[in-house]
Parts: structure tokens; C-alpha cells; sequence
């Protein structure tokens, strides 16, 4: 009978699944493409607690001697957010293990199920960012109170608010207008904002602009001192009033807001059980923190 029980996961099946498990690709991870990530935060914490800009703070002339100096933490309210865990885990069985490890040189066992538990974290922080989670009272940008919000224009087709039905300058107008909301701020007049687009609106930016010009809608925009970025996010499809898709657009400077992952997803031991070795993976994630509401646009009915 043999001494040994069980085939172990060894330290080239740890770093096979590291490898994988550390390299998200970019399309996962569309939250942190778009904002800073504040990480100042003990793994353990469970709640944060930061301030809300509910306008800008106004200065005056005063006297001098006098002491009727504004203070603009008139305009700051504290908000508490909670912190949660977010946790995935894989398998592998014995027969899986002793298989990988036959023969004098054994081969890393598949790390096909890290990348899955990473995309499906990914995916979730996703979810909480844009959208938020009502079950948690997690709220996303999306749903964040004070963020300006308001309806595409009915210049489609019929009166469509789509972009699908609407030439390529109502499409453009659409954008217009909705930077106005932000750059009429006192202090954001120059500001690029960023743009989240669902998938389906982001490829009808791909249309030619017009029979004299041959540049899509997109380039067209891209031309423009308008904005940083444009990206694709599919958490925005039927986030908006009475389930309709919406667009955001946003300054992502660290001031006005944060995504806030104390813990970025880890790998813990290893646990077995007969007949498997379990892996679980864990993040501990905040959602997103928004300091000034104001400077985020959400445009509904697109």
C-alpha cells in the first residue's frame, strides 16, 4: 500500500495559477480602466467613511479684522460606504492532480478555472461599480444621488430618443448637450470628461458620419477637446429610468471619485477535502466613492 494519500498541488501548479489568476485583460476590468482605485485602506476595514461636495464652496471679501470667514465645510456631508468580500474558488481532483504529475517531469496542471474565477470576480466588481447592488445596498455611479440625470433627446426617428434612430449629428448633439451639464460648473469648463457607452451604442459610433465624410461618429468626436475617452461598458444596458440603456459621462479625476478595493484579488491556501483540492479567491471591494455628484451625467433612453 502506498505512504502517500493524496497528490498535492505543487509549486509550479501555484505559480501556472498565479499567472493567469494576476493578469485580468482590460475588457474585464472596465471600472478600473476609467477610474483611480484608492487602496489606502486596511484589508479589514468595513466600512469608509469620506465626504460629499454638495457644491462649490463660495469665497468673499471680507473686512479686515473681521472674522465671518466662509468655510466651505458648510457644503461637505459625510457618507458612509461598507466594504465587502468578493469570492470565487475552483477545484481540482486528485485524479486531475495525479495525471498533471505523471512521468519524472510533470506538467502544470490547467489554469483554465483561475481565469474563470478571476473574470467572474471581475465581473462582479464591475456590476457594483457601474450599477451598484440593491440586495447590499451597494451603490453604484449610475445610481449615486446628486449625479445630474437626464433623457436623450426624441430627434430619432418617430421621436425615438435611440441612437440607432438618429443621424450622426443628433447623435453628436446628444454628446453636446450632455457636456454642457459639466462644463457649465464653475471651475470645469476646460475639463475633458470620460465616457461610458453600453456595447450596442458604442458600435453605432462605428457608422459612417456622413456620404462627404468618411470618419465614423466616434472619430468624429474623438476630434473634438471634448473628451479623454470614450469606452465601451456593457454594465449600462438597462440602468437608466424604466430599465432603458444609458451613457455617462464624468470627470475621473481622484477628486471627484474613486473605485475603492482595499484587498485586489487574492489566492488563499489551498483546502482539501476528498476527493479535492479547493482554491479559494477573494477581493475585498467598496464600489466606487463619489466626492462631487454634480460632475457625473447619466443619459437615459439611448
Amino acid at each position: 500500500m502506498g505512504t502517500q494519500a493524496t497528490a498535492t498541488l505543487q509549486a509550479q501548479d501555484l505559480e501556472s495559477i498565479d499567472k493567469v489568476l494576476y493578469q485580468a485583460k482590460e475588457d474585464e476590468l472596465t471600472a478600473r480602466t476609467l477610474f483611480s482605485i484608492k487602496t489606502d485602506i486596511p484589508a479589514g476595514a468595513r466600512t469608509h467613511t469620506y465626504r460629499i461636495l454638495s457644491r462649490s464652496g463660495a469665497a468673499k471679501i471680507i473686512a479686515n479684522g473681521a472674522d465671518d470667514l466662509p468655510l466651505v465645510d458648510a457644503d461637505l456631508t459625510e457618507h458612509t460606504i461598507k466594504i465587502h468580500t468578493i469570492a470565487a474558488g475552483f477545484k481540482y481532483s486528485i485524479h486531475e492532480l495525479r495525471e498533471s504529475q505523471e512521468g519524472n517531469y510533470g506538467t502544470p496542471i490547467d489554469a483554465t478555472r483561475a481565469a474563470t474565477a478571476r473574470k467572474a470576480i471581475a465581473e462582479k466588481e464591475n456590476r457594483i461599480v457601474w450599477q451598484g447592488e440593491a440586495k447590499h445596498n451597494i451603490v453604484g455611479v449610475c445610481s449615486t444621488p446628486g449625479i445630474q440625470v437626464l433623457n436623450a433627446s426624441a430627434t430619432g426617428t418617430g421621436n425615438s430618443t435611440k441612437f440607432a434612430d438618429k443621424t450622426s449629428e443628433q447623435i453628436i448633439e446628444d454628446f453636446r448637450q450632455a457636456r454642457k451639464k459639466v462644463v457649465v460648473l464653475p471651475g470645469y469648463s476646460s475639463l475633458r470628461l470620460s465616457v461610458a457607452v453600453p456595447a450596442d451604442q458604442y458600435e453605432e459610433l462605428g457608422r459612417r458620419y456622413s456620404d462627404y465624410d468618411s470618419r465614423t461618429i466616434l472619430e468624429v468626436l474623438q476630434s473634438r477637446p471634448w473628451f479623454k475617452t470614450i469606452r465601451s461598458v456593457s454594465d449600462l444596458v438597462g440602468v437608466g429610468t424604466g430599465g432603458t440603456d444609458s451613457m455617462l459621462l464624468f470627470d475621473d479625476s481622484p477628486e471627484t471619485m474613486e473605485m475603492l478595493i482595499p484587498m485586489d484579488i487574492t489566492q488563499l491556501q489551498a483546502e482539501w477535502s476528498y476527493p479535492n483540492w479547493k482554491i479559494p479567491v477573494e477581493e475585498r471591494c467598496g464600489g466606487v466613492l463619489i466626492r462631487f455628484p454634480m460632475a457625473v451625467v447619466r443619459v437615459d433612453g439611448i
